[in-house]
């Protein structure tokens, strides 16, 4: 029988797990490559509904610890024809970033799939001259258009764009008492998502404290909806810990998701949408999330292109016109973004072929 062809993968956290997997599972059952996936350890025992989810699609990661996630990868690279990823080689931040200077070194070849839809690098400017990836199969989620300037023509040439490629795959979470009886209260729940880590002047202290201004007239004036407040992946920082201290003092209708404390402890974005009704977001990945659940999304006005026919909040005005607008369930849908981005069972197949493609036909890139 002849040799399949490796594909590693590392799963170092969740955005690797949300963003990786459901395309992982899909190659792993078509089995034309042999899909090899490393997953940290304390990841499985963080989030114990993993192991649900790999008995139910069938691909399960090898576990980890730290030292191999981090430094003893030579091995598996050794072994490996390609490795997938969500950094470019080139461009990885994170605290792997020695497994990707590996990857370079060896002359790996790399495949990269796009993670957030408003991503620098991607349809956001990261550098001021063209960037040049190192990855050889870039999966962006739609095709090229004024963002092509982004990029050096060798690289724009590699893209394939493959659609939405995120699924909802975990078992849904048990809720807590306190969440349940909280939800009793409301009959209307609306989450409002922020994330105020990003810098390169996207936001500032003026766009927080007007975020939460915001967020303490809604509550008094709408006292019978219940809010949800959620940072980027439930995390609590230094530049909104005391405003979010501020409006649970003040407020009984509002609920905090955060990750590691509180009634929605340990949520991910897709628990916290099945406790709601609709979402208002920054322009991110939350709102095609909850789009694709069937939910109606609006973003705060930044001026972007992305998500621009949604409704746009600049104001409390805006904000109550959305929310009055979800009793109308008619309006849930959004089909001209679920058009533009592709259905997911679609889009994963079509990552999986563009992946065996390149895998099997074994042509050399010019980086």
């Amino acid at each position: 029988m002849a040799r399949k062809p490796v594909l590693l993968t590392y799963i170092n956290g969740m955005p690797d797990f949300e963003s990786l997997y459901p395309v992982l599972a899909v190659l792993a059952a078509r089995g034309k490559i042999d899909v090899q996936t490393i997953i940290y350890s304390k990841l499985l025992r963080k989030e114990p509904r993993l192991e649900a989810a790999f008995r139910q699609y069938g691909h399960h990661p090898v576990a980890a610890s730290k030292l191999r996630m981090k430094f003893l990868f030579g091995e598996p690279m050794r072994n490996a024809d390609a490795v997938l990823g969500i950094a470019d080689p080139f461009w990885d931040t994170t605290t792997r970033k020695l497994r990707s200077k590996h990857v370079v070194r060896v002359n790996k070849p790399s495949i990269f799939l796009q993670h957030g839809a408003y991503q620098r690098g991607i349809n956001a400017r990261w550098t001021a001259e063209p960037m040049r990836y190192y990855s050889d199969l870039l999966l962006f989620w739609e095709t090229l258009g004024e963002n092509r300037q982004l990029f050096e023509d060798a690289t724009a040439e590699r893209v394939v764009p493959v659609g939405f490629t995120k699924q909802h795959i975990l078992p849904q979470k048990a809720f807590s008492t306190e969440l349940t009886e909280w939800m009793r209260r409301f009959d209307k729940r609306l989450l409002v998502c922020q994330s105020f880590r990003w810098g390169l002047g996207r936001f500032n202290k003026n766009h927080i404290d007007h975020f939460y201004d915001m967020i303490d007239t809604l509550l008094s004036r709408h006292p019978d909806l219940g809010i949800i407040i959620r940072s980027h992946r439930g995390k609590v920082r230094r530049n909104h810990r005391s405003h979010d201290q501020k409006l649970r003092k003040k407020h009984a209708n509002i609920l905090f998701s955060h990750q590691y404390q509180g009634a929605m402890k340990g949520f991910t974005i897709h628990d916290a949408l099945d406790v709601v009704d609709g979402m208002i977001s920054p322009v991110s990945t939350t709102v095609l999330d909850c789009l694709y659940r069937g939910k109606p999304a609006a973003v705060f006005a930044e001026e972007t292109p992305l998500f621009s026919h949604l409704p746009q909040i600049a104001g409390i005005e805006d904000a109550e016109a959305f929310i009055a607008a979800l009793d109308r369930t008619s309006d849930i849908p959004d089909n001209a973004i679920l058009t533009q981005f592709g259905k997911l069972d679609a889009n994963l197949v079509n990552a999986a072929e563009a992946i065996e493609h390149f895998m099997l036909a074994e042509l050399p890139v010019a980086r």
